[in-house]
């Protein structure tokens, strides 16, 4: 079951300039990906040296050119995460964000399938904004 909610993000670790995006929340995907048109909407993209190729979405093999660098606002805090940007039409038309695996058990984040919710530790995010 996917799991969409709505949540600011922002390039900027203060979360100025901070747009609404809907992420999906999906404990299938080892990665985060955004789509292209919402990473231009929250900042500068990052070239990657050489493509980097993924299966899976839509049943098939898809790749990522760029990167980014955002900030999720999860609770009070601007949780920063690297994204692989992807073209749009590889993902759903219904989120701009499918969030992995990768940023879940960074930030303590428990899916409620049954609930269609999430769940946020909120000692495990305020740990994940330590250097330890």
């Amino acid at each position: 079951m996917d799991i969409l909610k709505r949540f600011e993000v922002s390039y900027y670790p203060s979360g100025e300039e901070a747009v609404e995006l809907t992420l999906c929340f999906d404990n299938g995907s080892p990665f985060t990906f955004i789509k292209r048109s919402s990473a231009l909407k929250v900042g500068k993209l990052v070239e990657l040296i050489k493509p980097e190729e993924f299966g899976g979405l839509g049943g098939g093999v898809f790749q990522s050119k760029q990167s980014i660098h955002l900030h999720v606002k999860l609770l009070e805090f601007w949780c920063r995460h690297w994204s692989y940007v992807v073209e749009d039409e590889t993902m759903e038309k219904a989120y701009d964000i499918l969030v992995g695996h990768d940023f879940m058990q960074r930030y303590g984040i428990k899916l409620l399938p049954h609930q269609g919710d999430i769940e946020i530790d909120e000692v495990r995010l305020r740990l994940a904004q330590r250097v330890r």
